[in-house]
């Protein structure tokens, strides 16, 4: 880790952050397919199976794909801001400030 001048912040380095992104995705890409496990099996005890299991998987994996676009897209901007842009004028706090003119941290929001 390296510490940025006085804002007190810690930065991680390249390979940690595609680590920690990586882990994070792999994460999220398990529980999305708890998920469609949960949705596909048979019902116990008799039970009737739900008309909308279909929507529920669609659901399912249009959330999975808005959030690996808004994390990468969040991932990206943090390095943006913190590692490659840390001599902009200004430095990472006017970044930080001006951060809707960023077309890619606009898409991590909206997604």
């Amino acid at each position: 880790m390296v510490a940025c001048g006085s804002y007190g912040v810690f930065l991680f380095q390249y390979n940690n952050a595609e680590a920690d992104f990586c882990a994070a995705i792999g994460i999220y890409f398990l529980l999305t397919i708890q998920a469609w496990i949960a949705l596909m099996q048979q019902p116990r005890y008799g039970g009737k199976i739900a008309n909308n299991r279909l929507a529920l998987l669609f659901y399912v994996f249009v959330t999975f794909a808005l959030g690996t676009i808004s994390s990468a897209a969040n991932a990206k901007y943090t390095e943006m801001i913190w590692i490659d842009l840390r001599d902009a004028p200004g430095g990472p706090l006017a970044l930080i400030e001006g951060f809707m003119s960023h077309r890619i941290n606009f898409i991590a929001l909206a997604t």
